[in-house]
């Protein structure tokens, strides 16, 4: 009996505390809404606005800045006969003093110019080609179907890699 006498008091106020949780049914707040109202918006909003303008300005920018590559690319894809050789070279130095400079370039000839054109393009193997290069301009002698074709994709592979900066 006496057990129960120390439990008796204990449980009457568990039950107490519990009938005093028991308030009812929870009130809660209305959702809030979505809305563009707060000062954050109009920042981002112009914040993305300025970013998407100065991005499009610097794509318009080297857009128009490869402008010859493109206009050299076209001249070459034009060439269709295996004695243009010297067509293919003319278009190459043109291209050359639009991006180097003339007093850079406009010098260069032979062996020379062979080697700057591998020095400032990517993957550029036309010194190989010398011998038939050289034969082919200063002697008028026709060009095997392999050397014009390798003189060529040197040439497109040129215009679209040459590095601007030496």
């Amino acid at each position: 009996m006496v057990l129960q006498d120390t439990l008796a008091p204990q449980s009457d106020t568990v039950g107490t505390a519990i009938a005093a949780l028991q308030v009812g049914r929870l009130y809660e707040p209305d959702p809030v809404q979505f809305t563009f109202e707060t000062v954050g918006w109009p920042i981002l909003g112009t914040l993305v606005i300025v970013i998407l303008v100065i991005a499009g300005f610097f794509i318009y920018r080297n857009y128009r800045r490869n402008q010859y590559r493109r206009e050299a690319l076209r001249t070459l894809d034009q060439i269709s006969q295996p004695d243009q050789v010297l067509t293919i070279f003319m278009v190459l130095k043109k291209t050359a003093i639009h991006a180097f400079g003339r007093e850079k370039v406009a010098g260069l000839s032979g062996n020379e110019w062979l080697k700057f054109l591998e020095r400032t393009g990517k993957n550029i193997h036309i010194i190989d080609q010398e011998k038939h290069v050289e034969s082919s301009l200063y002697q008028s002698e026709p060009l095997p179907e392999d050397a014009q074709h390798q003189i060529l994709s040197n040439a497109k592979k040129w215009i679209r890699t040459h590095a601007v900066k030496l």
